[in-house]
């Protein structure tokens, strides 16, 4: 009798632990402003979460993964998420679905950007305060329905010279804002204009990333990037890509 109800008690108590991850990774689903899950269904077994229902692009396919993969406690992640049709959208109605959605973004100021859209290839312009503020308005952008490119020229402009320590809480602060990355496992140092990347991330797109982010700060001259990459199941083959599939180039590569 002893040794059953001992039993019971385990499987209550792992049933317990499931439950509480299952709502945990709908909570955060549900809660990302850049996610549109329909008829999202979650289920956790042995620590493995499987994720069903349907989004508009690859992109918030892979971005559900990741964010899933981040919850402690969660090894591994069976990302079963139906990609629906894309509906086919004229330029101007898709450069005004991408202005309400960075209006409604509380961290992004619109009045700022200036958005033009040809053939569904998306050029942005203006400037912001921060690096981190230009991530979140291309963010906002990948996760429109119908975008097939993006040509982001939009400048970082400090309204104020800012200090080393300043610098390094911004380039952290995009880090972790933009990128989802674990700032205990990193470090940024800053040498005459020089910032040097140090820690460990999980993939070799989230370290190109990193670097991309801290050039963008314009009291930064040069990067030095000696981020390690450790390859987690979670973030395996997570590349971010836009709707049509493409992966995102990054603003270096799209100056040239």
């Amino acid at each position: 009798m002893c040794a059953s109800a001992l039993k019971r008690g385990v499987k209550m108590h792992l049933e317990s632990e499931t439950r509480t991850l299952e709502s945990e990774i709908s909570k955060r689903l549900q809660a990302h402003h850049l996610l549109e899950i329909a008829e999202l269904v979650v289920r956790v077994r042995g620590g493995v979460a499987f994720i069903k229902g349907t989004v508009p692009n690859l992109k918030q396919k892979k971005l559900a993964g990741e964010i899933t993969g981040q919850v402690n406690g969660i090894r591994d992640v069976i990302n079963m998420l139906m990609i629906t049709p894309l509906p086919i959208t004229d330029d101007e109605s898709l450069g005004k679905r991408i202005t309400q959605a960075l209006a409604r973004n509380p961290n992004v100021d619109e009045s700022k950007i200036s958005i033009e859209v040809v053939n569904g290839i998306v050029f942005l312009d203006g400037f912001t305060n921060t690096a981190v503020e230009k991530r979140l308005v291309e963010q906002e952008v990948w996760a429109t329905a119908g975008v097939k490119d993006i040509v982001n020229k939009i400048e970082v402009i400090s309204a104020r010279p800012k200090s080393d320590v300043e610098v390094i809480g911004e380039i952290l602060q995009s880090f972790s804002q933009c990128l989802g990355l674990d700032l205990s496992k990193m470090s940024v140092e800053i040498k005459g204009g020089v910032a040097y990347l140090r820690g460990v991330v999980p993939t070799d797109y989230l370290k190109d990333a990193a670097e991309e982010l801290a050039t963008w700060v314009p009291s930064i001259a040069s990067v030095v990037n000696e981020l390690k990459v450790l390859e987690v199941p979670a973030f395996k083959g997570y590349v971010p890509t836009g709707s049509g599939g493409a992966p995102v180039k990054y603003y270096s590569q799209m100056r040239k």
